[in-house]
């Protein structure tokens, strides 16, 4: 397994920080995260369509646009880091164990 951890302004919007996932590059890490937020999006559509029939449920949270079905995480989405060193391509291989840091493009200031 590969350990992934998300900063910034991506954490927030794919709505999640830390996961493991398997893969041989980073790549195929990134192919896994988007399989993720697509499993967790579906989730989401089922439990907010229980919310709906649901008298007594006056609120519903609106669901995060970043997780809609047809979105990917990319490489080019992030700044992307693999045990601690700068990873500028996505063919990069990685074993297990290793530790890839997934930052926000922009930040504020």
């Amino acid at each position: 397994m590969v350990k992934v951890k998300i900063f910034g302004v991506l954490r927030t919007t794919i709505g999640f920080g830390y996961l493991e996932v398997e893969g041989k590059t980073v790549k195929d890490v990134f192919e896994e995260i988007s399989k993720i937020m697509h499993q967790r999006y579906l989730e989401d559509k089922k439990k907010t369509e229980e919310l709906k029939s649901n008298p007594e449920v006056k609120y519903i949270k609106p669901r995060n646009q970043a997780l809609e079905p047809h979105m990917q995480l990319n490489f080019g989405d992030a700044i992307v880091y693999v045990n601690g060193e700068r990873c500028l391509r996505k063919g990069k291989k990685v074993a297990q164990g290793d530790e890839i840091w997934l930052l926000s493009p922009a930040a504020g200031g």
